[in-house]
């Protein structure tokens, strides 16, 4: 049995998993579905708003707009978006953009977390948790308690 030559380093994943998708021909797929993340970016969220991209085959890419007056306004700015499509991607991916009627989805929006500001507690409150942790002996478990219990009440509305 002969053995396999030993490697000298070993490569970083990234440039495996790099190889690989290019021998399966995935690395070009991948540029294109790049599309729907960068469009908002690119045509800007005027545009975003009321045109999205649908689907691409072969480099034309398809893009569904909400009414008749912005196709009027998008025919006049398709090479304009093809071009920065393409130079967004680093590649010609693009080589047609087609326009068609369609339902545009709203992009979803973004809801911040909402932020909650702590209430001071009240003399009651302070003195319920002090009579509900005084009946634990520990007095680690006794002050784990007593910080749940305020946080607890802090952050009740």
């Amino acid at each position: 049995m002969t053995k396999r030559p030993r490697m000298s380093f070993p490569r970083p994943l990234s440039g495996v998993m790099h190889e690989s998708l290019v021998g399966l021909g995935l690395a070009e797929r991948l540029r294109e579905a790049e599309i729907w993340r960068v469009w908002s970016d690119v045509v800007g969220e005027a545009l975003a708003s009321r045109a999205r991209p649908v689907r691409i085959i072969n480099g034309t890419l398809t893009v569904a707009v909400s009414s008749a007056p912005w196709m009027q306004e998008l025919r006049f700015m398709t090479s304009m978006m093809k071009e920065k499509l393409n130079s967004c991607l680093g590649a010609e991916v693009v080589r047609e953009i087609v326009l068609k009627a369609g339902r545009v989805e709203k992009p979803p929006v973004e809801v911040p977390d909402e932020i909650i500001t702590a209430r001071p507690l009240n003399p009651r409150q302070l003195s319920l948790i002090e009579a509900q942790s005084a009946s634990i002996e520990d007095p680690e478990t006794r002050q784990a308690f007593i910080e749940l219990m305020r946080a607890s009440m802090e952050q009740q509305r």
